[in-house]
């Protein structure tokens, strides 16, 4: 039986970074949505799963494009991880670590992409998943980033 309202509220408030958009990408007028999940176009209401994406890239897709999945994957390790909190087994620091790499993976994807110069990028995923670190962790990686003396 779950004991720890906190951390359900942390849990609830992870999930969301499933309907957010963790990189929006603007050329040429058209909008796309890179979701943890998939790509979505808005506009023709068209979405790609992720599995369906990179199966389609053959060879894979361009190396900064690889933290896309990569940021998926531990994003999942995160789930998992407040998930044990809400049972008292998880650590909220390996939680918000998580958090911290997922905001970098997708920021590394933002700069790919911004490199090509022809995109306007909103690395989203990146702010709100810093956010929750900072709203619901900072208490808790306090110690870690500057111990008591």
């Amino acid at each position: 039986m779950p004991t720890n309202n906190a951390a359900r509220t942390r849990l609830l408030a992870v999930l969301g970074l499933l309907v957010v958009p963790w990189t929006v990408l603007l050329s040429g007028g058209h909008v796309t949505l890179i979701m943890p999940w998939g790509l979505v176009d808005p506009v023709a209401f068209y979405v790609t799963l992720l599995p369906e994406y990179l199966s389609a890239t053959g060879s894979g897709p361009p190396p900064f494009l690889s933290a896309w999945p990569l940021g998926g994957a531990i994003y999942v390790l995160a789930v998992g991880s407040v998930t044990l909190e809400v049972f008292d087994r998880g650590d909220p620091r390996v939680t918000a670590g998580l958090l911290v790499l997922v905001g970098v993976t997708q920021l590394t994807v933002a700069w790919g992409f911004f490199r090509r110069g022809s995109y306007v990028v909103v690395p989203l995923g990146t702010l709100v998943a810093w956010t929750l670190v900072w709203w619901f962790y900072w208490p808790d990686l306090r110690g870690v980033v500057a111990p008591a003396r």
